[in-house]
């Protein structure tokens, strides 16, 4: 009981240390979808999906068994499982910080960019996310030019 309430003391205190960016996340979030019906901000400006496009919903499906489904929308995904399970681990229930963070960070920022220029090349314009979101704010903009 006394490991479960070391955790949870962890975890509240960053939740605590991080609230301002979570609050602005919450409200961008709510602007973004609102206004403009999704929440990448680069789709948003540009039209084109990012890295990260899709990721939440890849690692949504994989975790909950749909592997097929979450590699479509993302293959990066199970990368970004893998270092934030090892990441929480460390963190919340061993309680250490590991100074390999950030080069196993770097790592997985690299492999899913390359996924992303792969599948840029190869794949866009594709099945989602691979689309282009006509209503961006560029195009907005030069329609009117």
């Amino acid at each position: 009981m006394q490991k479960v309430q070391v955790i949870t003391t962890r975890l509240w205190k960053d939740l605590k240390n991080f609230r301002f960016a979570i609050l602005a996340l919450i409200v961008y979030n709510m602007f973004a979808r609102s206004v403009f019906h999704a929440f990448c901000p680069q789709l948003i400006l540009t039209g084109f999906p990012c890295a990260g496009c899709g990721m939440t919903r890849a690692v949504w499906y994989i975790l909950t068994g749909r592997v097929v489904r979450g590699m479509r929308l993302n293959p990066a995904a199970p990368l970004w499982i893998l270092f934030l399970g090892w990441f929480f681990a460390n963190r919340y229930l061993k309680g250490v910080r590991s100074k390999r963070t950030m080069l196993w960070l770097g790592v997985v920022c690299a492999a899913t960019l390359a996924v992303y220029l792969f599948r840029m090349i190869n794949c866009f314009p594709g099945e989602p996310p691979m689309v282009y979101y006509g209503n961006n704010i560029l195009r907005r903009i030069f329609a009117g030019i």
